[in-house]
């Protein structure tokens, strides 16, 4: 029961997306219709109001990867109009999403989302990253340049440029999840990427230099991100045990050196990080945010941006909140006090999912989630705005939150409030309060709601007949009437135990049972009377990972069918 109890607190909930079908021709006339006299005004003259356009995959902006350069053009301003409209006045734009460029490069190629191959340039040819700075300035809007900086290519096939970075080294480059990496353990990557940056910095009148929660890539259950040649070359005195904190360190190094970089090409230059917006679990680390512990920056991405925002390394943060308030696992609320308490000084911006707002059949329960969101951060006075993610889903809000953000939080012009040259500080003492431990009733309701919740919104696979899954499940029916239930491990598992749970459906509520716990493999004898029983219900086979220490589903055996939504990531930014 002890394993079970960790599994269950420690288990992360995916949240569930599915995009919203309003129609973006209706925006301006809801914009123009908003009657805002009976809705107080609570927004600030001085406010940080970000929105990101997405380049990858052509999420946001161009609409396809081989765009006329005159419709793409047409789009972006379009894009403007409505962030006018809202009184937005920052544009977060990826300029480089996967080792290419929206802009004129000497060392990178040009993106395949712009001209639909990655190194051929714009015919007739112009440079998008001038281009849109040009035309944000003349609104009074600031752009960000956004940089992913050590994706090569995400999912989908199309060749790389030979004269790229990637092509020409690819010592450097390594495949994870279908997906193409540099690997940051290597010190020609960390120079190439510093010189990358250095170029737009220098070149061009940007606002600020952006990226964003990508460093090492997301974990995936059974995976592992091949840098044991790194590892053994420049590991050092990490070598061979702290694999981590060697990795942690790369990512310390690659930020403390950009930011000396930008410093001298550009002092006036601004320097930002968008992180997962859990920094780490306070189940780990006392300095960590409170919430059942889930995926965090520091032990998943080895981003300690704690540490960044500490040495004065980073101008100003984001994070990446995309949660709504009462989540267990990111609670919004929570997490925007435990930024406010460790931003050390340096400007706070919390990023918010407006994807999520504009999904309301399947996405945030409320549909004032957002405008609420904002109303809250109003009253903490160490953050000075929020950023969108992302523009495309601004014409999908529907006319309700339109009028709520119109005629409350956006409903006048307001300046940047960014001022980035406060000293750093540090952040105040909180005091921990003593709690009497729960007891054993109090957390067995816990475990309860908790492990009910999960099942409605974890990605399940549909198993809806008896069957044999090979090297996992299997089931045999014997003369008499009995059953063999057995299973066992693949070889390369690097799971350390397995527990099996079963739940019986009874009305509305569903009850949990442990049936029993096991190692790497295991055998159940079952009698006719108790197959009966079991039938009734459906088996679990729940996983610990000893490599990044979490738990998770490992298999699913339906003795019932039992209909499961469809979910998404809720934290890939892209």
């Amino acid at each position: 029961m002890y394993l079970f109890h960790r599994f269950l607190f420690r288990l992360s909930i995916l949240l569930i997306f599915a995009p919203n079908l309003s129609s973006g021709a209706k925006i301006n006339h809801l914009i123009k219709d908003t009657d805002t006299k009976d809705i107080p005004n609570q927004a600030r003259s001085s406010e940080f109001r970000a929105v990101w356009i997405a380049t990858i995959n052509n999420i946001d902006w161009p609409s396809n990867p081989n765009l006329p350069v005159e419709a793409q053009k047409s789009e972006f301003l379009r894009l403007l109009d409505t962030f006018q409209k809202f009184n937005l006045n920052v544009v977060i734009l990826q300029v480089r999403a996967a080792s290419d460029a929206f802009y004129e490069s000497k060392s990178e190629p040009w993106s395949q989302f712009l001209t639909g191959k990655q190194g051929k340039a714009p015919r007739p040819y112009y440079d998008p990253l001038a281009w849109a700075i040009e035309m944000c300035h003349q609104r009074g809007m600031e752009l960000h340049a956004w940089f992913n900086p050590f994706r090569v290519r995400n999912l989908g096939f199309y060749p790389l440029d030979p004269n790229s970075f990637a092509s020409k080294h690819p010592q450097y480059v390594k495949e994870f999840d279908k997906k193409y990496f540099l690997d940051p353990g290597y010190p020609e990557v960390i120079s190439h990427l510093v010189e990358v940056i250095a170029e737009v910095a220098t070149n061009y009148d940007v606002d600020a230099i952006l990226l964003d929660d990508y460093f090492y890539p997301y974990p995936v259950d059974g995976k592992k991100f091949g840098d044991e040649k790194s590892f053994a070359k420049y590991g050092h005195h990490f070598y061979p045990k702290r694999l981590k904190e060697w990795r942690r360190e790369n990512i310390n190094h690659f930020i403390s050196s950009l930011h000396d970089t930008l410093v001298q090409v550009n002092p006036k230059i601004k320097f930002g990080i968008s992180p997962f917006g859990i920094w780490r679990n306070k189940s780990v680390d006392p300095a960590g945010s409170v919430g059942l512990r889930g995926m965090s920056s520091f032990d998943d991405l080895y981003a300690d941006v704690r540490k960044w925002l500490m040495n004065g390394w980073i101008d100003y943060v984001i994070p990446q909140l995309y949660w709504e308030k009462g989540n267990h696992f990111g609670d919004f609320t929570s997490l925007v006090q435990w930024w406010s308490e460790n931003s050390y000084g340096k400007p706070l911006y919390i990023g918010q999912a407006l994807y999520k707002s504009t999904a309301m059949k399947n996405g945030w329960v409320q549909p004032d989630e957002l405008t609420n969101q904002i109303n809250y951060l109003r009253t903490n006075q160490k953050v000075r705005g929020f950023a969108f993610y992302s523009a495309s889903n601004i014409q999908k809000l529907s006319a309700t939150q339109v009028k709520a953000l119109r005629g409350n939080q956006l409903n006048s012009v307001a300046s940047i409030d960014d001022n980035r040259h406060i000293p750093v500080v540090a952040p105040p003492t909180v005091s921990t309060p003593v709690t009497a431990p729960p007891t054993k009733a109090q957390i067995e309701e816990l475990i309860r709601k908790e492990f009910i919740h999960s099942l409605d919104f974890n990605p399940i696979s549909i198993r809806p007949e008896l069957s044999t899954l090979p090297g996992k499940i299997t089931l045999v029916k014997r003369s008499d009437g009995s059953r063999i239930l057995s299973w066992k491990t693949d070889e390369n598992s690097t799971s350390e135990w397995y527990t099996l749970v079963s739940f019986k459906n009874t009305g509305k509520r569903r009850y949990k049972q442990v049936v029993e716990e096991i190692s790497r493999s295991a055998e159940f004898n079952l009698s006719e009377q108790k197959w009966k029983e079991l039938k009734k219900m459906e088996l679990l086979l729940v996983s610990r990972d000893i490599i990044n220490k979490t738990d998770r589903f490992s298999n699913f055996f339906h003795l019932k069918r039992r209909k499961v939504k469809q979910t998404e990531n809720p934290y890939k930014h892209s």
